[in-house]
């Protein structure tokens, strides 16, 4: 790659194009991975590979980045997931609780209404009973 100078205008646009372009070198002592396929290549359908997928072939640093990204996006995933899942849970057994809670204090109100309709009957029966005349009205004349 030719170097560019700042300051200097570039020659060809091939220059542009290079300064673009990920260049990783290979970790000596590890063995050549191209029959195998990338993690990164395995998540996109076999027409939808690009040029970028190439760069990331038989490079072990992008691949284990790759590899932790994967991991990470697992985990943060299923976190997710088992909060959404405890966290709907809790509010279905909320949501029955204050259904069972409902019931009973419709069935409390109807009763209370029940006992203040009997309260009412029973006053107005007491009020009928204290101001009726049970014996007649005797005159005693007194003695001299």
């Amino acid at each position: 790659m030719a170097d560019l100078v700042s300051g200097e205008a570039s020659e060809s646009d091939e220059e542009l194009q290079d300064k673009n372009k990920i260049f990783a070198a290979e970790v000596s002592g590890e063995a050549s991975e191209e029959d195998d396929e990338d993690i990164y290549e395995q998540r996109r359908s076999s027409n939808q590979v690009n040029s970028t997928a190439s760069i990331y072939r038989n490079n072990l640093l992008q691949r284990k980045l790759i590899e932790n990204n994967i991991a990470i996006w697992r985990s943060l995933t299923a976190f997710t997931r088992s909060f959404v899942l405890n966290a709907s849970k809790q509010l279905v057994t909320t949501d029955q609780m204050l259904i069972k809670s409902q019931l009973s204090l419709q069935s409390a109100h109807t009763s209370l209404q029940q006992a203040q309709k009997n309260a009412q009957d029973l006053q107005t029966r007491v009020a009928a009973v204290i101001t009726s005349n049970f014996l007649p009205h005797i005159n005693i004349q007194k003695a001299t």
